[in-house]
C-alpha cells in the first residue's frame, strides 16, 4: 500500500508544482506584401462594405487587384492614404471634403 505521508515538492519555484514548458521558438515572422480587404479595413478603422464604397467611387487608397474576385492592400499605399487624408484644423477638413464632393 503507498505510504500516505506528505511528500516535499522540490519544485518549489513552480505554480502548483506543474513542471513549467519551455518557451516556443521564435519563428522569423513574415509581413505579407498585400493585406486581405477585411484586415486592410480593420487596419484604416472602417467597415469592409466602407472601403469597398471609396473604392468604388475612387476615394480610397489604391489597391491590388489579385484576381478577378479578390482584391487586396499594400500597407504602403493604406499608409500614403491616411496620410492623404490628415489635416490639421476642422476648417481645412471641411474645405477637403467639399472639394471631394
Amino acid at each position: 500500500m503507498p505510504s500516505m505521508a506528505p511528500t516535499q515538492n522540490n519544485n518549489s519555484g513552480l505554480m502548483g508544482g506543474i513542471a513549467h514548458f519551455p518557451a516556443p521558438e521564435h519563428k522569423e515572422t513574415i509581413a505579407p506584401l498585400v493585406l486581405s480587404e477585411a484586415k486592410a479595413a480593420a487596419l484604416v478603422n472602417l467597415a469592409p462594405r466602407t472601403l469597398q464604397a471609396k473604392r468604388l467611387d475612387g476615394t480610397g487608397p489604391a489597391f491590388v487587384q489579385l484576381t478577378r474576385r479578390r482584391i487586396g492592400y499594400s500597407l504602403d499605399a493604406l499608409r500614403a492614404w491616411v496620410a492623404a487624408q490628415s489635416v490639421k484644423s476642422t476648417t481645412e477638413a471641411s474645405v477637403k471634403m467639399e472639394g471631394a464632393a
